[in-house]
């Protein structure tokens, strides 16, 4: 029910848009970024916090030249923060958590990050498909509501993020794992 509330919003702020002028990209952008928020099962300090610590990640990694030519990529999520991509060495992957975990605000660090050669475009591709498949799967689920679970896919490794009951964490967790092209969940939900 809330799904079809947010969709039938987002359809009347698109409508109401199209009647005034101003610039489309705007308004676009104010409803995707207004849904992503509305979405989120956090509340929206909780986001606010989990932007400001991804700037400061970003800032640190920023400043180390070793990761230059790597595939480190991250996502905070209430403080906690997912580390996946490919490294070269297991010492890079190691340094990528260090440098996270002394970021201020960081609360866990997941480090999944993988010793081996960067993810290329097909792969890259795919995973996004795969990400694609498990939200609309997610979204679709009219027994459980997992519209605030976040997925983010790494080489056909699915990591799955929010904060929800048990029941929904299994239900998520088993729709993952059946979607073709997926050869791991991860889970690291925040069980209610």
């Amino acid at each position: 029910m809330r799904l079809v509330r947010l969709f039938a919003l987002w359809i009347a702020v698109i409508v109401g848009a199209s009647q005034m002028s101003g610039c489309a990209a705007v308004v676009v952008g104010a409803t995707v970024g207004g849904t992503a928020v509305a979405l989120d099962s956090r509340d929206v300090n909780t986001q606010v916090d989990d932007s400001a610590l991804r700037v400061r990640i970003v800032s640190a990694f920023n400043e180390t030249e070793a990761f230059r030519n790597q595939r480190v990529k991250f996502v905070p999520y209430n403080g906690d923060v997912l580390l996946y991509g490919q490294v070269d060495t297991q010492g890079r992957a190691d340094e990528a958590e260090r440098i996270v975990r002394d970021v201020d605000g960081v609360n866990r660090v997941f480090n999944q990050i993988r010793v081996t050669d960067v993810a290329n475009f097909r792969t890259r591709a795919d995973d996004t498909w795969i990400t694609t498949r498990v939200k609309t799967l997610l979204l679709r689920d009219q027994d459980y509501d997992a519209s605030g679970v976040k997925v983010v896919t790494e080489d056909g490794e699915v990591f799955l993020f929010g904060i929800v009951e048990r029941p929904t964490a299994d239900r998520a967790i088993e729709i993952a794992r059946n979607v073709r092209g997926v050869r791991k969940v991860v889970d690291v939900m925040q069980v209610q």
